[in-house]
């Protein structure tokens, strides 16, 4: 099983290095906007906003630190991101709604790094590299991964036509999405159990 899982990956990562490029200026791209959008407006609409855009931000807003709360709701949306991206990628509509959803996660981690930079100043500095970032080098490559197997396989659906090597391709897809989401509930844990501490210690 993980000699299988190896060969999958290297086989993915050799066969999709320009996806991978794509998905990760989406992502940057995602943040500079986000970034740009918190600087920009006043802090009543950022708080406002922030509650609606990101899922860490409510909870801390309305004042819940409890780690089960922020860990089932950022295992939710997480899971519902990942089912909507496996979804496209299957049913090969997922050439401009995949970008769009990681560019999407680029401006929620924008705004929330940007948000606390500006509330907080250089406290929210610190918290956004000491007390975030351990959390998003698990969940972007992650979400990257996951992002790119689901664009190449919505880009070479039409290959597959006999019933035969569909049910063959399926199955390595959808194995492949599994294992990178079973990685990202690792940065779900982070959220909700180091990071809900780090701010409490931090008085963020």
């Amino acid at each position: 099983m993980p000699k299988k899982i190896l060969n999958l990956c290297k086989r993915h990562l050799q066969n999709n290095f320009i996806l991978y490029f794509i998905l990760a200026l989406a992502l940057v791209l995602g943040i500079i906007i986000g970034s740009i959008i918190a600087n920009r407006l006043d802090r009543n609409k950022c708080i406002e906003l922030a509650n609606y855009m990101n899922v860490f931000l409510k909870h801390i807003n309305n004042g819940n630190f409890y780690f089960k709360d922020i860990f089932i709701s950022s295992l939710f949306l997480n899971y519902r991101k990942i089912f909507i991206i496996w979804l496209l990628g299957l049913i090969g509509i997922g050439l401009i709604g995949i970008p769009l959803i990681i560019c999407w996660s680029g401006i929620n981690i924008g705004f929330l790094v940007g948000f606390l930079v500006k509330s907080f100043g250089f406290k929210g500095f610190l918290f956004a590299l000491i007390g975030l970032l351990p959390q998003y080098l698990i969940v972007l490559p992650s979400l990257l991964a996951i992002t790119a197997i689901a664009l190449s396989n919505s880009i070479n659906r039409k290959k597959f036509r006999r019933a035969k090597d569909f049910n063959r391709n399926l199955a390595d897809y959808s194995f492949l999405i599994f294992i990178f989401s079973i990685v990202l509930v690792l940065g779900c844990i982070i959220e909700g159990f180091y990071t809900h501490y780090f701010i409490k210690f931090m008085d963020v």
